[in-house]
């Protein structure tokens, strides 16, 4: 009866959070209506998010750290980009200022864009909860001779690890910026100073590659999370950061979150806050970077000549209705791609060894229309299913979210907590960043837990040697 009774007033209390949130997004949008300078954007960005509340809410059980919420997270950004461009009188992001696009046009590609966006998040979300249920990680690991193995002498690979990954990253900064600080100073600058000195930062992925180790030979063994391995893993995160690699810094402290979540219910909510604390290292960062920037070329610093919106939506910086702008006035159904950009993750892979060039929907924009001082556009998982399918494009998403539900499912009911963390890596790496991005980011996953998962190999093959050597006795 008692917890029947919880459940009831869980239930309300959500209803509560839900309606409150609902009334304010409506308050919102309705100003947002008023004063609008391009109808119709707030209403389509309130209808999507009410759409992303439905599904998380009611449809997710109450299971924050899911695909479909942290897919969902990133989304968002179309409808920010509706409420943003709604007062837009010329300005439609930086990229669009490259690309011939009459204003009554532009508009009009962001009305379509944000009601298929609301289309696809349908078909995702119908896909997603088709297959998912309410579950708990169960630990299938435990006890197995490896762990017991591994518990012992984790320590004696990671830290070897975290030794080499330092002690490169401090060489690099000397031979390519004569020291950490000025290294720091100009992470903006990093890809130009590692070209210039003619040196890799492949090894920096042996402390990556450590800080994993550490932290499953910690779960493994019931230890509790140091203070040691909390500061090492942040010294993770600045020498991503180092490279101007904001991203890539973020996801690399998201996936350990993200694996003590799932891991244990318990974590979850210290997990929460400190998810919302990185994102706000996250802007704060990109500002940073931005005045790192004009530092190195000399120029004057207009870190604050730009509104946050401007900077962050305009700049390409979320999933961004400009993003699918562009790709509605490129592709049609005569020049769809058929599937040929899903590939491009494999080719990106090995490519660089062969001497080929790196190919995405986002690269062959910018080869049509963005100049070289420029990066690339990044035309989201949405924008890229559009390229290839065109109307088909929905569909595709459906199947996606039924993917990412089953992957979910089976990693928390049959897997062990190596499954996990590689999980949590392919979920902070991936799903958090496809919104935005495209399916290339399948690249950031392998380099993100390839190191790592060599390492427990290697383990595991001391265990066999040394367990084969005994049996012989």
């Amino acid at each position: 009866m008692g917890d029947v009774m919880m459940v009831r007033k869980d239930s309300v209390k959500k209803s509560g959070v839900f309606f409150a949130l609902v009334m304010i997004l409506a308050l919102f949008t309705f100003f947002k209506e008023v004063y609008a300078t391009n109808n119709f954007l707030p209403t389509l960005s309130f209808v999507l998010l009410l759409e992303i509340m439905v599904f998380n809410f009611f449809l997710n059980d109450d299971d924050v750290f899911s695909p479909l919420s942290i897919f969902s997270i990133m989304y968002s950004g179309y409808a920010i980009g509706g409420y943003y461009y709604a007062g837009s009188e010329d300005y439609f992001g930086k990229f669009l200022e490259f690309i011939n696009i009459s204003r009554e046009e532009t508009v009009w590609l962001m009305e379509c864009g944000l009601l298929y966006s609301i289309i696809s998040y349908f078909f995702f979300g119908c896909g997603y909860v088709l297959f998912k249920k309410k579950i708990v990680f169960f630990d299938q690991s435990s006890g197995r001779s490896f762990w017991l193995f591994f518990s012992r002498y984790y320590h004696y690979l990671a830290f070897p690890f975290l030794f080499i990954g330092v002690v490169y990253w401090y060489w690099v900064a000397i031979v390519t910026a004569g020291g950490l600080i000025d290294m720091l100073i100009y992470f903006q600058a990093f890809r130009h100073l590692v070209a210039d000195a003619q040196v890799s930062v492949l090894p920096y992925h042996f402390y990556y590659s450590g800080i994993y180790i550490w932290l499953l030979g910690l779960v493994v063994s019931g230890k509790k999370i140091s203070l040691y391995f909390v500061v090492f893993s942040i010294l993770g995160l600045v020498i991503n950061l180092s490279q101007g690699r904001i991203t890539l810094a973020i996801t690399f402290l998201l996936s350990q979150l993200f694996f003590l979540a799932l891991l244990e219910v318990k974590n979850r909510r210290k997990v929460f806050v400190s998810f919302v604390g990185l994102m706000a290292l996250a802007f704060g960062v990109y500002f940073l970077r931005m005045l790192s920037n004009s530092v190195f070329i000399g120029s004057e610093v207009d870190v604050f000549s730009k509104s946050i919106l401007e900077t962050i939506v305009g700049g390409g910086n979320v999933a961004d209705l400009q993003q699918l702008v562009i790709i509605f006035h490129t592709f049609e159904l005569s020049n769809s791609l058929l599937g040929a950009t899903y590939i491009d993750w494999f080719r990106n892979s090995i490519g660089v060894f062969f001497g080929s060039s790196p190919s995405s929907v986002g690269l062959t924009i910018k080869e049509l229309y963005v100049p070289e001082s420029s990066g690339a556009p990044t035309p989201g998982a949405i924008g890229e299913a559009y390229a290839n399918f065109n109307f088909g494009a929905p569909l595709f998403i459906f199947f996606i979210g039924v993917a990412f539900s089953l992957i979910y499912r089976y990693v928390m009911s049959k897997g062990g907590v190596f499954l996990l963390l590689v999980y949590s890596v392919f979920l902070a790496r991936f799903i958090f960043i496809y919104p935005k991005v495209d399916s290339t980011m399948m690249v950031n996953f392998l380099w993100g837990v390839t190191p790592f998962v060599m390492g427990v190999i290697l383990l595991r093959i001391f265990h066999e040697i040394l367990a084969n050597c005994q049996n012989e006795k």
